[in-house]
């Protein structure tokens, strides 16, 4: 599932406020406010987007260990069901090999009714 990071961002990293030109008396406080503004906002949106992408890259390694994961275990089920083939192939296998050995006896019955 795709996460909004921008919207977990604009909670997480408040932006300060741009000061209000008619606020100030003089034009040259303002300035120093308006360039104190600039570096909080520049620092607060470079700090943003770093976290950003690591958690998209965090993210990312999660699920690509859930499809490792996954992966796995479906390696190993399927590992399982042609081991349980093999044997019940042989099962069955040996149950053909008796029929035709007592067919070729004449018996009508095989299996654990009579020994072949």
């Amino acid at each position: 599932m795709a996460r909004d990071y921008k919207s977990e961002a604009v909670e997480k990293f408040l932006l300060p406020s741009q000061p209000d030109e008619g606020n100030f008396t003089s034009r040259t406080a303002y300035k120093t406010a308006l360039k104190a503004y600039q570096h909080d906002h520049t620092r607060v949106m470079e700090a943003c987007e770093q976290w950003k992408q690591g958690e998209r890259i965090e993210d990312t390694h999660q699920e690509a260990e859930a499809v490792a994961k996954k992966e796995r275990r479906e390696a190993a089920e399927q590992s399982r069901k042609h081991c349980c083939l093999e044997e019940e192939g042989a099962e069955a296998g040996m149950s053909i090999e008796h029929c035709k050995r007592c067919s070729t006896k004449g018996k009508s019955v095989c299996g654990t009714l009579s020994p072949c």
